[in-house]
């Protein structure tokens, strides 16, 4: 199989992601039948990084190369590793279950054991089964307890690991480990350093096994390390070995071709960072765009391709709405009377005395018989002419299976605001690869723009404290007198550059770090005057890190036809306080 310059970026993205570690060198990767990167299993490659000693695996894996049954132990290794890394991520990284979901119902039709086919396969039938809450449905009891003893708990260490799996493999198949018996004694030690190296088979009916392989679960590409000669990327250094790898050109290139020119010259954004990216938000870069892609990137083919896939999303998210287009107008107007309302009961027009402006002919007794010059009417004009909007979607991949309806949410709210009046920005923010991307889909005076709210898709990690930061700063710059920050989130802040502590240490950001670093964030935008809200969009399990950042200043949706109400009231409560 030929695996495309642009999957194979794509895959690695993919593992650095699941391991929250671009440092990596994603030595094996996932792709289905068409060639296309597979989201789920480069996720959890990525994830068996974060968890599992990767040399020690590696040592392992390699005692399979040049056996009558390779194919099959990879498989079944990679199965092995996929359902104790799972659970292992299943509480913490909800997306996780659905994208694991998701592929079960996707692959389970298509995989049909028969002649052609090894054990591997039928193992892998009823692990897919089981993953979707089934039964195994495999007629020989012995595949059962094959796939009983395959599908690993989450409990083991990397030791614990591959003593399972090398105990497995020698009792339902003729595996040994070197240093088992009289045979494997006489090989050669293994060496560390060439694992997955592209090796052939010996001559004979098993052929020859290439850098692409057809494993159970997929295409499996082995490659002995990440440089040039796998990925053709000269300009990028060949391992990322340290943070200051964000700083190259290569990089810096990679980002535009896949977000989307930038809106700021090269001075603006260094000053920027030096700005924005200091304290827990040191060694991140930033990256501003619309999604524009100039004709010379678009002829590329890689950037082209993005391009493409955003628009497929924008028309997914736009078709979503049309599917339901009446009751998301039914809403819309009813949040807008609700706003229109709440200003003009606290931000209307006022009329006061005063010495000058237009003469009320009533008073002016009181000028001659009171010396009161106040006899002129001066109207003092409603805030409404003086409050901002900004709305900030989190586009990361944990919404991926939410875009259609974020992307409403926000349409939603400025269609609303539009109405009434208010400038209004929206814009979405991910982070890949030490990057943090704010993606405008429109400005304060643009209110004919909205519909590119639709161009909302995700990808990547998200940096939430950062992002509120650049808001923040971003709107400082207004000069108006009020001003609202509406985030739309699930609020599970994660990204892969760590936080530096006062000791040189290096803490996750993620859990409970990621969240205090959004709650000190909102709680700074705040202190500047700028009312900070969320519509929170996540699952249960998030509803306390919302609480912990926001506060009482959130709503969730649960139903399309709250929804006016529930971000009506917060709204009205927020104008009220002005």
């Amino acid at each position: 199989m030929e695996i495309s310059e642009f999957e194979k970026r794509r895959a690695a993205n993919l593992i650095w992601n699941g391991a929250q570690d671009y440092t990596i060198a994603p030595g094996f990767r996932v792709y289905d039948s068409q060639g296309r990167a597979e989201l789920y299993w480069n996720s959890i490659v990525g994830a068996i990084h974060r968890h599992y000693d990767w040399k020690k695996l590696k040592l392992f894996y390699n005692t399979f190369s040049e056996t009558v049954d390779q194919t099959v132990y990879e498989s079944l290794f990679w199965i092995a590793l996929e359902n104790a890394t799972f659970l292992k991520e299943k509480d913490e990284r909800p997306v996780f279950p659905y994208l694991r979901h998701e592929y079960a119902i996707r692959e389970l039709p298509h995989v049909k054991p028969g002649i052609s086919h090894d054990r591997s396969d039928v193992i892998f039938l009823g692990h897919l089964r089981r993953s979707l809450g089934q039964n195994a449905g495999l007629p020989d009891p012995v595949d059962v307890k094959l796939l009983d003893a395959i599908e690993l708990p989450p409990d083991l260490d990397t030791d614990g690991v591959i003593d399972a799996i090398a105990t497995t493999l020698s009792t339902f198949f003729t595996y040994r480990r070197p240093g088992e018996g009289k045979e494997e004694e006489k090989k050669s030690p293994i060496n560390p350093f060439s694992l997955f190296f592209l090796r052939r088979r010996k001559k004979g009916e098993h052929g020859s096994l290439g850098p692409v392989r057809r494993l159970a679960f997929g295409y499996g590409e082995h490659v002995e390390e990440y440089g040039s000669a796998v990925l053709d990327q000269s300009h990028l250094s060949v391992a990322f070995a340290a943070y200051s790898a964000q700083t190259d050109e290569g990089m810096k290139e990679y980002i535009t071709d896949y977000f989307g020119k930038s809106l700021l010259d090269d001075r603006t954004v260094k000053d920027w960072e030096k700005t924005y990216c200091t304290g827990n938000h040191t060694d991140v870069h930033l990256h501003v765009t619309r999604g524009d892609y100039t004709k010379e990137m678009l002829e590329k083919g890689y950037a082209g391709k993005m391009k493409k896939q955003a628009i497929a999303q924008a028309k997914a998210n736009e078709d979503a709405f049309h599917a339901k287009e009446q009751s998301y107008h039914t809403q819309i107007e009813k949040l807008t009377e609700r706003i229109r309302n709440s200003m003009l009961v606290h931000l209307d027009d006022q009329i006061v005395k005063s010495s000058y402006d237009r003469l009320n002919a009533g008073r002016i007794w009181r000028a001659l018989e009171l010396d009161d010059d106040r006899v002129f009417d001066h109207r003092i004009l409603g805030d409404n002419g003086n409050l901002t909007v900004d709305i900030l979607l989190d586009a990361s991949t944990s919404q991926i299976h939410r875009q259609e309806v974020v992307s409403a949410q926000g349409y939603m709210i400025a269609q609303a605001l539009t109405a009434c009046h208010i400038p209004v920005r929206v814009y979405s923010f991910c982070s890949l690869n030490g990057y943090t991307i704010l993606n405008l889909f429109r400005d304060y005076n643009e209110n004919d723009q909205n519909r590119r709210i639709f161009s909302y898709f995700t990808s990547g990690a998200n940096r939430d404290g950062l992002a509120i930061r650049l808001a923040a700063g971003m709107m400082k710059d207004n000069h108006v007198d009020h001003r609202i920050l509406i985030v739309l989130s699930d609020c599970k802040p994660n990204d892969v550059i760590k936080v530096r502590s006062g000791t040189g240490q290096y803490k996750d950001y993620a859990a409970g770090v990621g969240v205090q670093d959004t709650a000190q964030e909102v709680h700074a935008a705040r202190m500047q005057d700028i009312s900070v809200l969320c519509v929170f969009t996540g699952e249960d399990d998030a509803l306390q890190n919302c609480q912990r950042i926001y506060g009482r200043d959130f709503v969730r949706i649960r139903s399309l036809n709250l929804f006016a109400d529930a971000v009506g009231s917060m709204l009205q409560n927020r104008i009220r306080m002005l």
